[in-house]
């Protein structure tokens, strides 16, 4: 959809999931911690959706360069969301780089201020960051540009100069993460021209077409039929059947999709009930194609204090309402995350920790454990994945607690104020917990 670049910088958190329609792949959420855009809650939002479904997917959503001054360096976004994970989070990181806010362009860069992609400077620039993203932070998922087919509409000979440059880009970065998932993401409802009740009406498959699938690890896609019904009930089964027809088996990740929740003026109805229906219908569409990630756009509702159309209309889609209540919808949409997934505890461990807020110390109990000669390693981590603590607690003396066993540990810290994550580790067994400091 056509809206500002910091529109578009969001961070999907995506989830390992199946579902009533036999949906395994992942769900994701936005990174919408509650009262986002403060991020002061982000490391408990994390935590509380790496706790969900065993995992998943944050996907980091934002501009190529920060600044145009610092074209070539890896955007700070994606530095973090790739060094949060596997520890102290447990996610796959997702990173894209876009580099237009239709119909503004972001390719100009000190040495050349030419604002298309036949900039040469720039493509330099462009590769370097995706080479180094790519050499050192081994992203699970590489998307180069968003909704791209837009591009096609402005300037269809200079995106050819655009699909030149992302078969480099694609040869280069598979060079040096062979096992990074490579793409780009396309609008459907403007791809396809199904976006009647916004004026899109005409199709822009060359878009598409032009690009060698061959360098499509994955196609990304985002998805708001809300664009061409009024009502989720009205979406066809076979909606999303004319990308399918194209790309045969090929994986695709829904990167945002959704319904807005409030009762706004518009084409559309908005309303709980409609996300509901939204919900149990994007996932009978997808039943049986091979899709990986479907993300819904926000968890928390988006607080930005703006009178803009777009902004209401995109913050409604959360769904958690603006006091931070459940919407009816992620209830349903929780019911397609897959819990009955292999556990790593095979003992049936159980972490405990007490008093939890603290000041200086806590006891960690680790409860029901059958493992005999086993020790435990134990990590402390800051909401920005800094370690502050390590140790190992020795399994060969086990202590009873009522019915079963096990060990238990007093940890004594002397940090500030905060949130922090506890870590225990034993083998296959890997297990997290928040803690809060008060003093």
């Amino acid at each position: 959809m056509r809206r500002n670049i910091y529109l578009l910088f969001f961070i999907f958190i995506s989830i390992t999931c199946s579902a009533q329609s036999n949906y395994m792949g992942k769900l994701g959420y936005g990174v919408s911690p509650l009262g986002h855009p403060d991020f002061s809650q982000f490391g408990a939002f994390l935590q509380e959706v790496s706790n969900t479904c065993n995992g998943g997917v944050v996907y980091a959503n934002g501009s190529w360069s920060d600044t145009i001054t610092k074209s070539g360096n890896i955007p700070n976004l994606n530095n973090i969301i790739c060094q949060l994970q596997p520890l102290p989070y447990n996610y796959v990181d997702m990173v894209n780089c876009a580099w237009a806010t239709y119909p503004q362009l972001h390719l100009a860069v000190p040495s050349n201020p030419t604002n298309n992609w036949t900039n040469a400077e720039m493509k330099n620039l462009f590769l370097q960051m995706l080479i180094n993203t790519a050499d050192s932070l081994h992203p699970a998922y590489v998307f180069i540009g968003n909704e791209i087919s837009m591009y096609w509409e402005q300037d269809s000979l200079d995106y050819l100069n655009w699909v030149s440059f992302y078969n480099q880009a694609y040869d280069s970065i598979k060079v040096h993460s062979p096992n990074s998932k490579v793409g780009t993401t396309f609008n459907f409802e403007h791809l396809s021209g199904n976006g009647i009740l916004t004026g899109w009406s005409t199709p822009y498959w060359n878009a598409f077409d032009i690009f060698d699938t061959s360098k499509l690890d994955i196609i990304g896609l985002t998805v708001y039929p809300f664009f061409n019904y009024q009502h989720a009930n009205d979406v066809p089964l076979n909606y999303l059947d004319p990308i399918f027809s194209r790309i045969g088996n090929k994986p695709v990740v829904i990167a945002e999709t959704g319904w807005p929740g409030d009762s706004l003026i518009g084409s559309w109805y908005a309303s709980s009930l409609e996300q509901v229906n939204y919900v149990n219908k994007i996932f009978n569409i997808i039943s049986g194609k091979n899709v990986e990630v479907v993300n819904w756009l926000f968890l928390n509702y988006w607080m930005e204090p703006s009178d803009s159309a777009v902004v209401k209309l995109f913050k409604s889609v959360a769904l958690r309402d603006s006091l931070g209540n459940d919407r009816p919808a992620l209830a349903e949409w929780l019911l397609h995350c897959n819990n009955n997934i292999v556990k790593e505890n095979n003992n049936s461990e159980e972490i405990s920790i007490y008093p939890n807020p603290f000041s200086n110390s806590t006891t960690l109990e680790i409860i029901n454990n059958k493992t005999q000669n086993n020790n435990y390693d134990i990590t402390i981590f800051d909401v920005f994945g800094k370690t502050v603590y390590q140790s190992t607690i020795n399994k060969s003396t086990p202590l009873s607690f009522g019915e079963g066993s096990g060990v238990r540990s007093i940890i004594n810290l002397n940090l500030p104020n905060g949130i922090y994550f506890l870590q225990v580790k034993r083998n296959n067994f890997l297990q997290t917990k928040k803690l809060e400091v008060i003093k």
